[in-house]
């Protein structure tokens, strides 16, 4: 199941309902006190790195909005000595080998039959999502929950090769809704390098684009779905498609530019090499100069909330209509955005659609290079 792990590897760190907190890389004098207090030599965080809640005192903690956050002055303070790291180690052998030995009790009562795995280890789920789709998908109709097919959200392979990155981007999405994402909004604005930061503050000026798949394949042959969120108003754009590749994810983006016209920038998570392909198919068929999509490794953390409504949706739709999920996709999308967002607590409908706003008919002018898109972090405000 994806969560996040705590970067000080602590044993609690792997419960479904830890609370996470990302370092503050935009506050230099503050993350030197947190790296201080870990001890850790020669170790760099990255941007997604986090601590779990156990590490900080009470007083560092404030509960008393929606969401569990760090007071502006939190300091990591609670960790292990030298000691307690050597009774853990050899606490450790002791608690494996308990859980290895209540399967042998089982096999002597048959009554029972065992119950097949929820989820299997690590190593067995990478292997069988790097299969081609052709070897992991089934047939059109099949609704056997033990064959039923898992499918992912398509990124770089390079963004699985960080060892703090969510494993949510490369799972499938049957994750319980009680797991806790590490947040976004701790990133300081007020930092000493503010260029870092790029705002979030009107409907339909930055976007994030996604494909998931391969699903259960339907009568029309659709075994993918684009997605395009809108990060200020979560407007959720989606579209079937039978295949994954650039001309067919550039043909569907063409469709939502001619209808909502040009936002600033996309932001995608797919492998460079397609995003820059995927521009290229782009600039052919709007007979533009401006590359629209750019790889960002935080496509899918800006907004979490969509995310998690949108793969929920899907689930829903490829266990319902397994056969004909994608004509029922426009209505699920549409019912999706007519709901009031927990995080705006307005509909995405009214935010976008309602506000009198004109579509923008020209490519928009940015003064900033892709690499430095890619370098900085975005804050919805």
């Amino acid at each position: 199941m994806g969560r996040y792990k705590c970067a000080y590897n602590c044993e609690h760190s792997s419960d479904s309902d830890v609370k996470y907190f990302k370092f503050p890389l935009y506050n230099p004098r503050k993350l030197k006190k947190w790296l201080s207090n870990m001890k850790w030599k020669d170790w760099t965080p990255s941007r997604f790195s986090v601590l779990c809640i156990d590490h900080f005192e009470e007083k560092h903690i404030d509960r008393t909005g929606k969401a569990v956050i760090l007071r502006e002055d939190a300091v990591p303070t609670k960790f292990p000595s030298d000691d307690d790291k050597q009774k853990k180690k050899t606490k450790a052998p002791v608690t494996t080998r308990r859980k290895r030995q209540k399967p042998a009790g089982a096999k002597a009562s048959q009554k029972n039959p065992p119950q097949p795995p929820v989820t299997g280890p690590p190593a067995a789920k990478r292997s069988n999502q790097s299969k081609e789709p052709s070897q992991t998908e089934q047939p059109a109709g099949n609704k056997d929950p033990k064959k039923s097919e898992k499918w992912r959200i398509i990124v770089d392979e390079g963004l699985m090769k960080i060892e703090s990155f969510p494993h949510f981007f490369h799972g499938d999405y049957c994750t319980p809704q009680d797991i806790q994402w590490a947040p976004d909004d701790n990133v300081n604005t007020e930092s000493e390098d503010p260029e870092k930061v790029i705002e979030v503050n009107e409907p339909w000026q930055w976007l994030g684009l996604d494909v998931r798949g391969p699903l259960p394949q339907t009568l029309n042959g659709h075994r993918y779905v684009l997605t395009v969120t809108d990060y200020f108003s979560k407007w959720v754009e989606a579209s079937p498609m039978e295949s994954c590749l650039p001309p067919d994810v550039a043909k569907h983006v063409v469709g939502v530019i001619e209808h909502f016209g040009y936002p600033v920038r996309i932001l995608s998570r797919l492998p460079q090499d397609i995003v820059h392909k995927i521009n290229r198919e782009l600039k052919d068929q709007l007979k533009v100069s401006v590359a629209l999509v750019v790889h960002h490794q935080q496509t899918g953390s800006v907004d979490l909330i969509t995310q998690q409504l949108i793969d929920r949706m899907v689930n829903d739709l490829i266990e319902e209509h397994a056969a004909d999920w994608d004509v029922y996709l426009p209505a699920k999308v549409f019912s999706l955005c007519c709901k009031e967002h927990s995080m705006t607590m307005e509909r995405p409908f009214s935010a976008l659609c309602c506000k009198g706003l004109e579509p923008v008919r020209t490519p928009r002018g940015l003064n900033l290079a892709h690499s430095k898109i890619q370098e900085s972090a975005f804050v919805v405000r």
